[in-house]
C-alpha cells in the first residue's frame, strides 16, 4: 500500500487529530512543503505572453488562459473545457493558482514538475494537439519572442526554454493575503464567530485538515475521497496499480471561490454541494474511500462555508508581467 493512501486514517486517531489542531487551528506551518526557487521576472514575463498565446494551438485559437483564465480563479467556470478541435475535455480545469510548492501536478500526479506539466496540454490531441518542434518554430519565428528570449540570454529557443518560461510564470502566481491570514497574524477579531466555529470543525472533527493543510491548505498528495468512477479511476490510469483505483491530486483550499464547478469531474456546482456529499459520503464506485460520514448539521455546515470564505484573498497583479515583457523588447 503506498504511504498516500494511509494519510487519512492515521489522522483519525484522536491524538493525530489533536496534533492537527494544535499544528493548524493556533496557526503553525510546521507541515508545509519547501518553498520553490523564485522565478526570475523576466523569465516569468515571457511565460506570461506565452501563456496568453494562441500560436501556441494547432488552430491559433486555444491558449493557456482559455481554460485557465483570470476572470474565472485561472479556471474556466465549465464542467469541461474546450480544445483546439472543439472536442470537450475528460477531467475539469483545475486553478493553477498558488502552485509554487506543489510536488505533483494534474488531477492524476502524472507529472512531477511545472515545466513537465506545461508539455503536457501542447502536445495532448484534444487540448492543443501540437508536436513540440511546431511550438518551438511557432515561438522561433515570433520577432517579439526572438527579442525577449534574447535578452535572458537565449538565442535559439528551445521547448525546454518555453516550458521553463511557462512554469516560471505559473510558479509566481500567489493570491494575497486572507482574512484567516491576518488571523494568524494576530487580528483577533478578522474572524467572526461563525467563520471561528467554522475554523475549529475544519481542523477536528470535520477532518478536513487530513488532506487540506498547510499554508496553501493541500498536502499535495493524491486520495480517495469517492468520487473516482470505473470510466476515470484516477491516478490508475497511470500506474495500472490497485492501490490508485479512485485516487485523485488534494486541491488547494486557497482562493477557492470563483473556481467552481469542483472535483475532478466539475460534479459539484457550489461549495455548499462539496460540504454535503463530505457529510454523507455514498459508496465508492472504485477503490476504497478514505472519507468517514460527518453527519454535519445545517449550522456546522453553515460555520465551515463561513470559514473556508475567509480563505478567498486578493489575485495576483498582471500589470507587471506586461511591464515586465515590454522592459524585454526595449532591451
Amino acid at each position: 500500500m503506498t504511504d498516500h493512501t494511509t494519510v487519512a486514517p492515521l489522522f483519525r486517531t484522536p491524538v493525530c487529530r489533536l496534533v492537527l489542531l494544535l499544528l493548524f487551528a493556533l496557526g503553525t506551518t510546521a507541515l508545509q512543503a519547501e518553498p520553490a526557487a523564485p522565478a526570475t521576472e523576466a523569465r516569468a514575463a515571457i511565460g506570461w505572453k506565452l501563456f496568453f498565446d494562441t500560436q501556441l494551438s494547432r488552430n491559433n485559437n486555444v491558449s493557456c488562459a482559455t481554460c485557465h483564465d483570470p476572470l474565472h480563479a485561472y479556471s474556466d467556470g465549465q464542467r469541461f473545457s474546450t480544445g483546439t478541435h472543439g472536442n470537450l475535455l475528460s477531467r475539469n480545469t483545475p486553478t493553477i493558482i498558488n502552485l509554487h510548492s506543489a510536488t505533483q501536478f494534474f488531477w492524476d500526479g502524472r507529472a512531477s514538475t511545472l515545466e513537465e506539466q506545461a508539455e503536457g496540454p501542447l502536445t495532448h490531441p484534444l487540448e492543443m494537439d501540437m508536436a513540440l518542434d511546431e511550438v518551438s518554430a511557432r515561438v522561433q519565428s515570433d520577432p517579439d519572442y526572438r527579442k525577449a528570449f534574447a535578452a535572458i540570454g537565449v538565442q535559439q529557443i528551445g521547448i525546454a526554454d518555453i516550458n521553463g518560461a511557462l512554469a516560471d510564470y505559473q510558479r509566481s502566481l500567489r493570491s494575497g493575503e486572507n482574512a484567516y491570514d491576518r488571523w494568524l497574524q494576530g487580528e483577533t477579531d478578522a474572524l467572526d464567530k461563525s467563520q471561528s466555529n467554522g475554523r475549529f470543525l475544519f481542523f477536528t472533527r470535520g477532518q478536513c485538515a487530513t488532506c487540506h493543510i498547510g499554508t496553501e491548505f493541500t498536502d499535495y498528495r493524491l486520495h480517495n475521497v469517492g468520487t473516482g468512477t470505473l470510466d476515470d479511476p484516477g491516478r490508475y490510469t497511470i500506474t495500472g496499480a490497485e492501490e490508485d483505483r479512485g485516487l485523485f491530486k488534494t486541491p488547494s483550499l486557497r482562493n477557492w471561490k470563483g473556481s467552481e464547478p469542483f472535483m475532478h469531474d466539475g460534479r459539484f456546482a457550489s461549495m455548499e454541494e462539496v460540504i454535503d456529499f463530505y457529510a454523507d459520503p455514498p459508496p465508492p464506485e472504485v477503490g476504497k474511500s478514505e472519507l468517514d460520514p460527518l453527519r454535519f448539521s445545517a449550522r456546522d455546515k453553515r460555520d465551515l462555508l463561513a470559514f473556508m470564505d475567509a480563505l478567498n484573498g486578493s489575485w495576483p497583479d498582471l500589470a507587471r508581467y506586461e511591464e515586465a515583457w515590454q522592459q524585454l523588447l526595449e532591451r
